[in-house]
């Protein structure tokens, strides 16, 4: 659930709940996801929300994939525990679990005009025996911080003692401070303590043997525990009084966009914890505050990639053979190993029914349109993608080009081999290996310059949903189309187009059909590769400030609509319904490039937070 459907689809929808409802729902759905056989790898295509490799860092004792974690009051009953490592982040809590289970007599209150979260309290959880029920179906792939809640010394340690084996470090709060040498005693896993801002003590903690703090989220408000941004200025101040102690430090709370994460970074905090903001501003919000916290870390650094020109020229090539394919398309149609191929002239199919001729000038105009569409997105990927060492761009140029290097075993199905296709594939292909080999060694992750939640991100949500939905609408017409040209070959318009029966083209050349066919499957994959292309860049490139990005978008999807809809109507093929897919998809198209627009290519003051810009209107 990356932030483009969280915030378009499912936001609206599960704020309309009670807040336990849409919690449960959510995090039970993500969490099934996960657990389903290739479930992982399909959020991670969707999300493409790996921490950078940059990010990684140790910290007592312990690897941490990313400084940002979530916080297990959250979660309380362990719904979503499977999922989040699948989101960005680099370590889990779960808890606090005591022996016995807790749960709260009040619901939880959510302003949606304020974000806050209000909670009676954060100690609710499911108890030792369910909670560890849960735990062992959880696959862990990144740390997991254990909050143990005991009445005495001897449930602390009991709970220790059953939860070891799950936790990489275990959290105690301040009430079991002086348990704390007892529990390390048992035990070789780190131990951080737990603080509130309303009990910080920091004169307690002087003598005590733990590992670091976690400062707890939450302000005292109305009888219970408030959660937002207003925590931001507390938990800074909680940090700066626990710097002296030189322990790591959790800040747990607070953030709701990517700025609030560097503040807290730069007051000191080693790691920080999400809690509202993860309802708030979606689960997209680790993905961004990795991506700023690269971007930090790595703005001076060279990332020029070699292999990128490799790719480059494979991009023009498949751009200039689609130059070349719309010329013949616009002309001749019909090439000599074609006509020798059907054993007939180009005018005497045209004698026999020049509608018939014109369509399949349709057909190879269209696929001409895709291939200068792809081109051009190959391209813009390999020189502002691939060559400034974005591993996301190899991965989509890759996947795209290997499903257009199929194309070429049409032939096995029609017993039509294209030499011309044959011809540009031999050509093309060397690039396409030795761009491979170049970058195999690029590294995982991006960085991002986003800091706020502001209106220019609100509205790109919108934006990059529509074109998440053209690409996979494209995708989805590229394997119709290759069903259709392997199966039946026609569609009923088509034959209403020319007036003939399958069975009178095949009485009039029995080649013909195949030759179409064989045409027909080929457009189909081409477009398949090109919907590949558009929901690639559409998923993984979104970057504030990447006007590349809009300018790809904007000009790779023109060829491809021109011509397609185009010789529709440049050979009087223009049946609506036909063509209402298109007439669809370029709605789509449009309101994805204006709501993009803003946050891609907008000015810097476009992105101011989205408090400050309700302000300012104000």
């Amino acid at each position: 659930m990356p932030d483009w459907s969280y915030h378009t689809f499912f936001k609206p929808v599960l704020f309309r709940m009670k807040p336990e409802t849409s919690r449960n729902f959510t995090l039970q759905l993500m969490n099934t996801l996960a657990r389903l056989p290739l479930g992982d790898k399909v959020i991670n295509f969707f999300g493409h929300m790996q921490p950078p490799a940059e990010l990684e860092q140790n910290i007592a004792g312990i690897r941490f994939p990313s400084p940002v974690g979530i916080s297990g009051a959250l979660d309380p009953n362990l719904k979503g525990t499977s999922a989040y490592s699948n989101l960005g982040f680099g370590f889990i809590e779960v808890g606090p679990i005591s022996i016995e289970p807790c749960k709260t007599q009040r619901p939880i209150v959510r302003d949606t005009d304020e974000e806050t979260l209000w909670y009676q309290y954060l100690q609710s959880n499911i108890g030792l025996v369910e909670a560890l029920g849960k735990l062992q179906k959880i696959k862990r792939t990144v740390p997991m911080g254990v909050a143990i809640k005991g009445e005495t010394e001897k449930e602390l340690l009991q709970l220790a003692k059953k939860l070891n084996g799950y936790a990489d470090f275990f959290i105690v709060d301040h009430t079991a401070a002086n348990h704390i040498e007892k529990l390390r005693s048992m035990t070789v896993k780190s131990v951080f303590l737990e603080v509130t801002h309303d009990q910080l003590d920091v004169n307690k903690y002087k003598d005590l043997n733990m590992d670091g703090f976690l400062i707890r989220e939450g302000v005292q408000k109305d009888g219970g525990v408030e959660l937002g941004k207003s925590e931001l200025v507390t938990l800074k101040n909680c940090i700066q009084q626990l710097l002296p102690f030189e322990k790591p430090i959790i800040a747990s709370g607070g953030v709701h966009e990517p700025s609030d994460a560097m503040e807290l970074f730069r007051s000191g905090a080693s790691l920080i914890q999400l809690h509202s903001g993860f309802v708030f501003s979606g689960p997209g919000l680790p993905k961004r505050i990795n991506e700023r916290y690269v971007y930090k870390i790595t703005s001076d650094t060279k990332q020029n990639t070699n292999g990128w020109l490799s790719f480059f020229l494979m991009g023009l090539g498949v751009f200039l053979a689609g130059i070349i394919a719309l010329f013949i398309g616009l002309t001749e149609v019909l090439l000599p190993y074609d006509e020798a191929f059907l054993r007939m002239k180009s005018e005497e199919i045209i004698a026999y029914n020049h509608h018939l001729f014109h369509f399949m000038s349709h057909d190879r105009i269209c696929l001409a349109g895709v291939m200068i569409s792809a081109g051009f997105m190959f391209m813009q990927l390999s020189y502002h993608g691939i060559r400034k060492g974005e591993h996301w761009a190899r991965k989509a140029f890759v996947i795209a080009a290997a499903v257009g290097f199929l194309n070429l075993f049409y032939f096995i199905g029609f017993g039509y081999f294209d030499k011309l296709h044959f011809l540009y594939y031999l050509i093309i292909f060397p690039f396409f290996i030795y761009g491979l080999y170049r970058t195999r060694n690029m590294t995982i992750g991006s960085g991002g310059t986003n800091l706020h939640n502001s209106n220019s991100w609100r509205k790109s949500q919108l934006g990059q949903s529509m074109f998440v939905i053209s690409g996979m609408c494209l995708l989805s017409a590229g394997i119709v189309i290759s069903i259709i040209g392997m199966n039946g070959v026609f569609v009923p318009e088509d034959l209403m187009f020319f007036s003939l029966t399958p069975e009178q083209i095949t009485a009039f050349n029995e080649k013909l059909i195949p030759l179409i066919a064989h045409d027909r499957a080929g457009f189909g994959g081409a477009l398949i590769s090109e919907g590949f292309l558009l929901l690639t860049i559409a998923l993984w490139g979104y970057r504030e400030g990447a006007k590349w990005i809009w300018w790809t978008l904007a000009i790779g999807g023109l060829p491809g609509f021109l011509t397609g809809v185009g010789t529709h109507f440049m050979i009087g093929y223009d049946n609506h319904f036909h063509l209402s897919p298109a007439y669809l998809l370029f709605v789509f198209y449009m309101v994805g490039l204006v709501y993009s627009y803003p946050y891609l290519c907008g000015r810097k003051e476009l992105s101011m937070s989205f408090n400050q810009y309700k302000a300012k209107k104000v």
